[in-house]
């Protein structure tokens, strides 16, 4: 199978998970020789952070600054993500579930495509001068469907409980919540 079929056929599933049909994951290019071919998701995903990056923004705000902002943001996102893969493997082992760490990472990645433009499509609202409670209302209903979708993921993929994979939710939001927040006290200091 080819690298382009592997995306689309991936995707595509992705996006039957966000659907909740459990179908999905049957169309995932799971194989553990190809599990690499999941890091195309990367710049999928990282399209929607960026963009909901430049929400803050001032009017006036200098190139330089721009590309800096948008290059720390990809990085941290990248570093979140390869963390969360290593943290990921060292679980399956532990768990007894080696076996299924590549459906599992490769259904993640792809989930994280649906994932992160149902959230950035929650500030649309509040963008477009929503009256600020439909604002948050989307937002957080948006927000709920993606960890739902990851959830759902984790549960079909690792065959786990549903407090488990509310486990690897929590382990996955924490480990891009430490990057930023490292990067904030690098920025500081």
């Amino acid at each position: 199978m080819s690298t382009y079929q592997s995306m689309s056929i991936s995707l595509h599933g992705a996006m039957l998970l966000a659907r909740g049909q459990a179908r999905g994951v049957l169309m995932m290019d799971v194989a553990p020789s190809r599990v690499g071919r999941c890091l195309w998701a990367i710049p999928l995903s990282l399209l929607p952070v960026l963009y909901m990056a430049t929400l803050d923004w001032p009017d006036r705000i200098a190139i330089s600054t721009i590309l800096v902002t948008l290059v720390r943001e990809s990085l941290i996102f990248a570093a979140a993500w390869l963390a969360f893969m290593v943290i990921t493997h060292r679980i399956a082992m532990g768990l007894d579930r080696a076996p299924l760490w590549a459906p599992m990472i490769v259904a993640w990645a792809w989930c994280n495509v649906p994932e992160n433009l149902l959230i950035a499509l929650g500030t649309l609202p509040g963008t477009l001068g929503a009256p600020h409670i439909l604002d948050q209302l989307a937002q957080i209903v948006t927000f709920g469907w993606a960890l739902w979708i990851e959830w759902f993921a984790f549960r079909l993929t690792f065959r786990i409980g549903p407090l488990l994979a509310v486990w690897l939710v929590m382990i996955d939001q924490s480990t891009g919540l430490f990057f930023t927040v490292l990067d904030q006290f690098l920025i500081v200091h």
